[in-house]
Parts: C-alpha cells; sequence; structure tokens
C-alpha cells in the first residue's frame, strides 16, 4: 500500500477516520441517554440558533462541522508526532484528543447563538472519553498511513555548539 507522505493530507484523512468511532460511540452514548449532547449539537450552535441546531437540516450541518473539525485537529497530531517520534503513539494520540476537544468544547462551543455546550458532568465526562477515543484511532490512522521517514525526529542543533567554545579558548 502506498503511504502518505504529506503531513497536511495525512492529518485531514487521520482526523477524519478517527471521527468516525467517536461519532459512533457519541451516538450510542446520547440515545442510551448517558449523554445530553451530540457532538454536531455542539458544534452546529456556533453558526445558527438553538432550535435551528435541533432541525434535520441543522444536525447534518453539525455532523459535517464535526467532521471537518476533526479532520483539521488530525494535522497538529500529525506534526506532534512526526517532531517527537511515534514512541508512545496512542499515548499522544489520547492526548491530543482530550486536550484538543477539550479546549474546543470549553472555548469555542460557547460563542455563537446556539451556545449549546453541555452542563452537565455526565456528559462532559463521557465527550472527554470519545475524544480521547478519537485521538487514540486517530493516531493509529495517521501511523499506519503515514510514510516512515514523516516520524523519524529531527536531532536538536544547539545554538552554540560545545566544540566552538573549547576552540575560542584555546
Amino acid at each position: 500500500m502506498k503511504k502518505i507522505t504529506d503531513r497536511i493530507m495525512l492529518g485531514l484523512v487521520g482526523g477524519f477516520i478517527g471521527n468516525i468511532p467517536k461519532s459512533v460511540f457519541n451516538e450510542i452514548l446520547f440515545r442510551k441517554g448517558i449523554e445530553t449532547k451530540r457532538y454536531g449539537e455542539i458544534i452546529g450552535g456556533i453558526f445558527m440558533p438553538r432550535e435551528e441546531v435541533r432541525s434535520r437540516t441543522g444536525m447534518h450541518f453539525g455532523a459535517g462541522a464535526d467532521f471537518v473539525m476533526s479532520s483539521l485537529l488530525g494535522i497538529p497530531l500529525v506534526y506532534l508526532l512526526s517532531f517527537t517520534g511515534k514512541d508512545y503513539y496512542l499515548v499522544k494520540g489520547g492526548l491530543t484528543g482530550l486536550i484538543g476537544m477539550g479546549a474546543f468544547r470549553g472555548i469555542i462551543a460557547n460563542i455563537g447563538p446556539g451556545k449549546t455546550y453541555p452542563r452537565d458532568p455526565r456528559t462532559n465526562m463521557t465527550l472527554s472519553l470519545t475524544s480521547t477515543l478519537w485521538g487514540v484511532v486517530s493516531s493509529l490512522a495517521v501511523i499506519t498511513l503515514g510514510n516512515k521517514d514523516l516520524f523519524k525526529p529531527k536531532p536538536s542543533v544547539l545554538s552554540c555548539p560545545l566544540h566552538r567554545l573549547t576552540d575560542e579558548r584555546e
């Protein structure tokens, strides 16, 4: 299988793939009454009033916006793995999902006309869990689909190499 060599495209694809199980799990938890909000409803509330978000068109729009946002969040994940290497990629991915999606929910979801940010702790806890799931699956997709040369960390370069210090003093 041909591997993806472009970091931006790899991030978009990896983030999209990671969003599939996140969205399925989110929908299952919502239908069981464990969560009070879907990701699409939260994201749609940025762009439209609450009444429109809950409409069929609003839910489709929100689901699409969720996939776009998740795909975009895959780009910094690829750069994190590129600069730090692929060791512990599942942990790095999980933390990226938890922090990235958490920051989104905490900051961006409180703006816009809908303001559909979930207030109950149980929904916030399960959204954190599904965000972590996104990161784990996305990092696995990125490592699997990406060219191995993308994940070799570059050695650090000292701004004042030690050999220059010793040469000048002699």
